[in-house]
């Protein structure tokens, strides 16, 4: 069995949301969740416990 090594992951903000969740852009991701709802997005846990919604394409490798 292969072992898994952790990977960091960051949130992006994309300006073309509305939703007024700018002042999260780029904090460090604690946790991603796997099932999208409906709209396609996945809740994210930020390091500092701020959870939001995002597209699986704003949550990148850093």
């Amino acid at each position: 069995m292969r072992s898994v090594e952790p990977v960091s992951l960051g949130w992006i903000f994309r300006p073309e949301r509305a939703d007024n969740i700018g002042e999260h852009a780029g904090k460090p991701v604690r946790f991603a969740g796997t099932t999208a709802d409906e709209s396609g997005q996945v809740e994210l846990v930020l390091t500092d416990g701020t959870r939001v919604r995002a597209y699986r394409h704003e949550v990148v490798p850093g």
